[in-house]
């Protein structure tokens, strides 16, 4: 391709030896194609009608046409004149245009040129930066196989996040675009910590109900970007991160609120969070007894035999939630499935589901009559219909209790409502891609 530099009297034609990745203007891409573009042979003598007239760019050698007769004519006449500069250029044009002419290589013939580049790999084109790489979800549990090893990291993005300014951490309320012929959604979750100096968006879909039982009610995907620049630098599957980042902040939360002999642990849904709630929660705490309940009984049999402990599978919620210490409700409900008068006095629930203003899993009794902490003041007044729709009031942000600007509160029934955070995906993601790069 042709560099922009190269005088017109020397460069009626593009020379191939233009460095793989060099910047080329749009136009010297277009000088490169043979004007006679749209004839298979490449010969001036069969150009289409609004062609004619325009001399053929292609070499003698392989234009088999009358007009490359007539060039090889003339360069059999004149062998040297390729060669050699022409008079009344300066010095350093004529250095120039000898160089250009010694490394100029026949343009190819082929009438799709033009589409050739434009579909050639990306370095051609000069994006001028490497592709990035892409780390699925197996790669994401191997370097990230156990939540609480995000622990550290996420305290100290909840504790920035709720000092503003001062913290560094740059993050709007999640944009959610509603799906309604499919009941969908995709939310768009960006987030900036300037104390880790990592860049993320994460790409977020959830579905009320779906037909296929097989696909997942939440899926997504993070990008993690470099701050300094702006390049891509690599594509995680966000599912793993979710779940995990999600439960160790419901952990954290646990770890600050709950009453200080916590005997019961009941989770309310069988889902992926279930899991990864299960996990974290059994890791960092002693229960005597574990309870699951599941619209679907047969889930939350899977769920029973697929942990590591023995699980309790309960007939109803209320029966789950009766005298239980920690609640944990991890579903896709949409009207309250947990009540006021159910709950234990002093016990501590994790409300992680309902992240649309006009869904609820908890009941008005039970938001107004306990403390109420938020990841987010902003996004619970924006996306939470429990906390909307009771009009109850926001205590604390969970970064204040642990920055030490706010009380902690276990001895009153606290309830935790986890919208989930961009800067909760953003140190996730940088955590596993630092491990992945560590690897490679």
């Amino acid at each position: 391709m042709c560099p922009g530099n190269v005088p017109r009297e020397c460069a009626p034609e593009c020379p191939s030896g233009t460095a793989l990745g060099a910047r080329v203007p749009l136009a010297a891409v277009f000088r490169a194609v043979p004007q006679d573009a749209g004839s298979q042979g490449g010969c001036a003598q069969s150009m289409s009608a609004p062609s004619r007239g325009v001399r053929s760019r292609l070499p003698a050698e392989r234009c088999p046409g009358e007009a490359g007769q007539r060039r090889s004519l003339r360069a059999q006449q004149c062998p040297g004149r390729r060669s050699r500069p022409r008079a009344g250029l300066s010095a350093d044009r004529a250095v120039r245009c000898a160089a250009l002419s010694e490394s100029r290589q026949p343009v190819p013939s082929c009438p799709t040129l033009f589409y050739s580049i434009l579909s050639c790999p990306v370095p051609f084109l000069a994006m001028g930066s490497t592709a990035p790489v892409f780390i699925g979800a197996e790669e994401v549990e191997k370097h990230l196989h156990r939540a609480s090893l995000l622990l550290p990291a996420l305290e100290a993005a909840l504790a920035n996040f709720s000092a503003g300014a001062a913290g560094g951490v740059v993050q709007p309320v999640r944009t959610v675009l509603p799906v309604p012929r499919h009941g969908g959604y995709l939310g768009v979750m960006p987030a900036y910590s300037a104390a880790d100096d990592a860049l993320t968006t994460k790409l977020v879909t959830f579905y009320e109900h779906l037909k296929d039982s097989s696909v997942p009610s939440h899926q997504a995907t993070v990008l993690l970007f470099d701050p300094s620049n702006g390049t891509l630098k690599a594509v995680l599957d966000g599912s793993v991160i979710t779940a995990k980042r999600t439960a160790a902040v419901s952990a954290i939360a646990t770890k600050l609120l709950m009453p200080p002999f916590a005997e019961v642990l009941c989770i309310l849904g069988a889902g992926v969070q279930a899991y990864s709630h299960y996990d974290i929660f059994t890791e960092l705490f002693t229960f005597k007894e574990v309870r699951v309940w599941n619209r679907t009984k047969e889930k939350a049999v899977k769920f029973a035999s697929s942990v590591s402990g023995p699980v309790r599978v309960c007939s109803s919620a209320q029966e789950a939630v009766t005298g239980a210490d920690v609640i944990v409700t991890v579903t896709m409900a949409t009207a309250p499935i947990l009540f006021g008068d159910w709950v234990k006095p002093g016990a501590h629930i994790n409300a992680v589901g309902a992240s649309r203003p006009d869904w609820r899993e908890l009941d008005d009794e039970l938001m107004k009559n306990s403390v109420l902490f938020v990841d987010s003041r902003d996004a619970a007044l924006t996306e939470s219909g429990d906390v909307i729709l009771s009009g109850a009031e926001i205590f604390a942000e969970l970064g204040e209790v642990l920055k030490g600007t706010k009380p902690a509160l276990p001895e009153k029934t606290t309830v935790f409502k986890s919208l989930g955070m961009a800067v909760e995906d953003t140190v996730a993601a940088k955590f596993v891609y630092d491990a992945w790069s560590a690897g490679n």
